[in-house]
């Protein structure tokens, strides 16, 4: 499969096949940290905590202890937002080819866009700052800033609620790592 995304994105995206299998790996290891959602669900731990102190405390051994699953938490909004607004979605995946793109091109040598001789010739530098540009544009058009704050307060609020009212887990107490 790697060697056919290669392969079939290579001819306009490079993509580094090292670069996917460092990927996948790390992929893997935060997978395996994942802890059981009826532990992360687990109703009979929640409780209000006493003080400010005892919130902070569960919420810094709850981060150490659920951290995989806030991060998938996490995407899981990022992937929401990006499929309930299209533009957003296609800005990404425009910001994300144009820069590869740019990249590929010469340092300080003009050369013609897309190697089509009809199209102007452009430096890399013009090329980041076209992309920079047309990126700025396209992100205040699909209301990227309103789509940021909302993951950042999703996420704030779930991770800080969980964390903070969910009792520290045993392993904790015990003095184990897991």
């Amino acid at each position: 499969m790697n060697s056919i995304l290669t392969s079939q994105l290579g001819k306009y995206i490079p993509v580094d096949s090292g670069s996917l299998e460092s990927l996948q790996q790390a992929t893997q290891q935060r997978m395996q940290s994942l802890k059981p959602w009826s532990e992360f669900f687990d109703r009979s731990r929640f409780s209000v905590p006493a003080s400010y102190t005892e919130f902070s405390v569960r919420c810094r051994l709850n981060w150490q202890h659920f951290h995989a699953n806030y991060l998938l938490v996490s995407f899981i909004a990022v992937a929401w937002s990006l499929l309930t607004n299209w533009w957003l979605l296609f800005d990404v995946i425009f910001i994300f080819v144009g820069s590869r793109y740019v990249s590929t091109l010469p340092a300080n040598e003009p050369t013609h866009l897309f190697n089509n001789a009809s199209l102007p010739l452009i430096t890399q530098t013009q090329g980041w700052l076209g992309l920079g540009l047309a990126a700025a544009i396209l992100l205040y058009i699909s209301a990227a800033g309103s789509a940021i704050f909302w993951i950042v307060v999703f996420v704030g609020i779930i991770v800080a609620g969980h964390a903070g009212v969910m009792e520290a887990p045993l392993e904790v107490d015990f003095g184990e790592t897991v």
